[in-house]
């Protein structure tokens, strides 16, 4: 008894697998999985200047732009959050698989980048292009106790499973409202 609690307590990456496997197990049932699915949501509440901050869930923070858009920079812009987003998606999906397989990690970091397509667009200079980001670039750096194939796949796993990378590649429709008040 006193070993099947310790098992249980047990954690790698900062996770406890059997926990994992049975949130995981959990989403086989329907209820579960619609209530996991969402709907997730952002509220965004303009501040001053560029700056927003958005709320979410518990949570909140501020975005702005730099200095050199007449802005304070006093925070990250939405455009660098977009890529954190992206690249902290990745490494919950790479932690989860590396976890679920039992494979320790030892340093992980993905850097991401990525150049913007047409920002007149943006700037008001151009009536057509694509203002946003013309591709992201994601590159994982790992050490962790398994070969570098096993590492490849889960990385593969990672990227195909990302909820935020996918919305991202597979160009998500933002379906958009407005209301003066």
């Amino acid at each position: 008894m006193a070993q099947e609690a310790k098992k249980a307590e047990e954690s790698l990456n900062g996770l406890h697998p059997q926990k994992i496997e049975a949130i995981l197990d959990s989403l086989k049932d329907e209820k579960v999985c619609k209530a996991v699915s969402g709907p997730w949501k952002s509220r965004i509440v303009w501040q001053k200047g560029f700056r927003v901050k958005a709320y979410m869930r518990t949570h909140a923070i501020e975005m702005d732009e730099p200095t050199d858009l007449d802005a304070t920079d006093m925070a990250a812009s939405a455009h660098e959050q977009l890529l954190s987003a992206v690249g902290s998606c990745l490494t919950v999906g790479f932690v989860l698989n590396a976890t679920k397989r039992g494979i320790k990690i030892h340093d992980l970091e993905v850097a991401l980048e990525g150049n913007f397509d047409n920002i007149l667009k943006w700037a008001g200079h151009a009536p057509d292009g694509n203002p946003g980001y013309r591709n992201i670039k994601a590159k994982l750096f790992v050490r962790a106790d398994a070969d570098k194939a096993t590492l490849q796949e889960i990385w593969k796993m990672a990227v195909d499973g990302s909820p935020v990378t996918q919305s991202v590649c597979r160009g998500t429709p933002v379906l958009t409202e407005f209301e003066a008040v």
